[in-house]
């Protein structure tokens, strides 16, 4: 082999570098998302409605309008459930029906609530803290949690 062929071998060699070697580790696979990732946001109170056994008044109700439900895979925090850092959670499917019945809502207010068909009650419990449970319904871009007789409409 002549000079000028040495030349180009090593420079095509340099240009190629080591990619011809294995990888030292298989490359890692992102973490599949979790099935609960919709509950996982700062909620803002938006609406409310009243049940028939609420405890509060339209007007006291109201004013929990734009206050938030903060919800991660381990914490909660609300105006009326206080805060928890360490917590676990619980899921089931829910129909608009079920939520009615347990919260003692009128079936032309259920519509009001806006969560649609496909719905997930959420019960989140405080593992380390008496802080009191927390349960919120959750169908896409909305979410429902219901206090002393009212449900609070939650909007991301």
């Amino acid at each position: 082999m002549r000079g000028r062929d040495l030349l180009v071998l090593a420079v095509a060699i340099a240009l190629a570098g080591c990619g011809w070697l294995p990888p030292d580790s298989p490359p890692t696979r992102p973490a599949p998302p979790d099935p609960d990732a919709a509950l996982f946001h700062d909620w803002k109170v938006a609406d409310h409605v009243l049940g028939t056994r609420a405890l509060i008044s339209e007007l006291d109700a109201a004013e929990f309008r734009d206050r938030t439900v903060a919800v991660t895979a381990n914490a909660y925090s609300s105006p009326w459930s206080g805060s928890c850092d360490d917590a676990r959670r619980e899921r089931q499917p829910r129909t608009s029906a079920e939520v009615a019945a347990a919260h003692d809502i009128a079936g032309d207010r259920v519509a009001s609530l806006g969560l649609g068909d496909r719905i997930v009650e959420y019960q989140l419990l405080c593992v380390t803290s008496r802080a009191p449970p927390l349960t919120l319904y959750v169908a896409g871009l909305r979410a429902v949690t219901c206090w002393s007789g009212v449900c609070y409409v939650l909007t991301r």
